[in-house]
């Protein structure tokens, strides 16, 4: 399984939850096998740099074989195809991404169904 986490600063396990994903500075990517870590992998989020940046940082995601994406807050774009992917979506609050992958290994936040909008969000 590959669980992608939008993170707030550099990636990497030590960095936090991003509180938003179109426009994290960083994915920080790992690959469980059962709840163990096989591999990390941080990917910068080029996309925060332009428009659309929600539906660029989710075609980046789907395209690098996520199954499961992990933020603070999606945007109205992100959300809207985020729910047409078979990838599995939470929402975590910020905290390291160790501590998120933990919880997620034990059950501890299901999979959201209903997008909500990011506060974050302004038109």
């Amino acid at each position: 399984m590959r669980v992608c986490v939008a993170t707030s600063g550099s990636g990497g396990m030590k960095d936090y939850v991003s509180p938003v994903f179109g426009r994290c500075p960083t994915f920080t990517v790992i690959d469980l096998e059962g709840s163990r870590i096989k591999n990390v992998t941080v990917m910068q989020n080029f996309a925060s740099m332009l428009g659309g940046a929600g539906i660029q940082a989710t075609q980046m995601i789907a395209n690098s074989g996520c199954n499961v994406v992990i933020a603070g807050s999606f945007g109205p774009n992100s959300s809207q195809i985020l729910s047409m992917t078979r990838m599995d979506v939470r929402l975590y609050p910020p905290m390291p991404v160790e501590n998120a992958i933990d919880l997620f290994n034990r059950g501890m936040l299901q999979p959201i169904f209903a997008m909500p909008i990011s506060p974050y969000y302004v038109r």
